[in-house]
């Protein structure tokens, strides 16, 4: 598997420099909006800042520009960074300009933006991409290793703003019902009273007062790593924790927007070889499973990725985990040894058929916005008046070969 960190150089390098005067445009440091880095060359490293742009661009008869946004989901507030970030026209005066914005959300703000924008659409699985690197260790330990457990479950819960203020509710929840001592949970106290009182915030009322009432008895924040969480907890994982609760509350970064989206939390209990709940917004624990996993419903009611109620969703989640820490031990690991099929299956996809299928997904979209920007025709079958950009016969299915290496 190749390094997230040449993510970006490797795409530019296969894709968008193999076009006359392609550029590629994305973010760093992972997740953040820090600085924007463009790729030239096919062997650029992105170290030449964005601005000032070069004369030389100016000149050039037609650009393909790709835009990387696909760290973080789209919200309101993150349009105006990306509009902000462009190379916009002036820069290009004659120039014909073709956009593509690589995303990795299904959801209508992004669709919206691409259709107003005149973007092409260029949708992958980043942080599918992301997992495989960064847990690519689990798959060699021995398999003995995830046999024991010690909880029931494990809830991390890093930041807990805003569009996260769900994970305010759900641990509100676990301290309520005291189900906090049957898990391994983290929540990071300060802020929480700014955070329900905020009227912009989407918390259901109902929440607000339910976590009022709770975290105001509260002195102390709950901890299972560290006291002071920073971005690059995603890609630094201990196995031991992972490993000692059975099931995973994975408290995913979309809860509230109608959006397709999941990053590399859901992975950790795959690699971990434990089931989970998937809190996070309706239709992800389906989106999940298009990408061939499996997940519990034989032994939990996974109706909640159905409820559209925010406020109902995670009442739904706490109530099936209460159930579970009311079982016996006995009866957890009678639980745990019916699903190692399902647990092996997920594992092994994981390391095997899952970054095929991200691979061929990524290259296959790119394909098709090839067609679409040489009029709607498939490269190869028509004139050349109407061609625009094009590519060797069979170059796709050796880009494809050469990424799942």
């Amino acid at each position: 598997m190749f390094s997230l960190d040449r993510f970006y150089n490797i795409l530019h390098n296969n894709l968008i420099n193999q076009f006359e005067n392609g550029r590629s445009v994305y973010f760093y440091p992972f997740g953040t909006y820090n600085t924007t880095t463009f790729l030239s060359d096919k062997l650029d490293t992105g170290s030449t800042p964005i601005a000032p742009y070069s004369n030389f661009w100016i000149t050039q008869r037609r650009w393909l520009h790709c835009y990387f946004f696909d760290q973080e989901p789209y919200y309101d507030y993150t349009l105006p960074i990306i509009t902000n970030s462009l190379l916009q026209p002036d820069h290009f005066v004659g120039s014909s300009k073709i956009n593509i914005l690589a995303n990795s959300e299904k959801s209508k703000l992004k669709t919206e933006f691409v259709k107003n924008n005149n973007y092409h659409d260029w949708y992958y699985f980043y942080h599918g991409f992301a997992a495989l690197d960064w847990y690519r260790d689990f798959q060699y330990f021995e398999p003995e290793s995830f046999d024991r457990f010690d909880k029931v479950f494990i809830c991390y819960n890093h930041l807990t703003s805003k569009y996260r203020s769900y994970r305010l509710h759900l641990v509100s929840n676990l301290i309520a019902q005291d189900l906090v001592k049957h898990g391994l949970v983290s929540l990071f106290h300060d802020g929480w009273q700014e955070t329900i009182n905020d009227p912009e915030n989407p918390l259901d009322n109902r929440a607000r007062v339910k976590i009022h009432q709770t975290l105001k008895n509260v002195s102390s924040p709950l901890t299972i790593d560290t006291n002071a969480p920073t971005g690059e907890m995603s890609a630094k994982v201990n196995f031991k924790d992972l490993t000692d609760a059975l099931f995973h509350v994975v408290t995913e970064t979309v809860y509230f927007q109608d959006k397709l989206h999941l990053t590399e939390k859901v992975f950790k209990p795959i690699v971990a070889k434990r089931p989970f709940f998937l809190v996070a917004a309706p239709g992800n624990l389906a989106y999940l499973k298009s990408y061939g996993f499996r997940t519990f419903g034989r032994w939990i009611d996974e109706s909640y990725d159905l409820e559209q109620d925010h406020y109902i969703r995670i009442e739904k989640i706490t109530f099936e985990l209460a159930k579970l820490c009311a079982m016996s031990p006995a009866l957890l690991k009678q639980m745990h040894q019916e699903m190692q099929e399902v647990l092996d299956y997920n594992f092994n996809h994981f390391y095997t058929t899952f970054k095929d299928l991200i691979v061929d997904e990524l290259v296959d979209n790119f394909e098709h916005i090839l067609c679409q920007i040489n009029n709607g025709r498939q490269p190869g079958n028509h004139s050349k008046y109407h061609q625009r950009f094009d590519l060797p016969a069979g170059y796709f299915e050796r880009v494809k070969t050469r990424l799942k290496q």
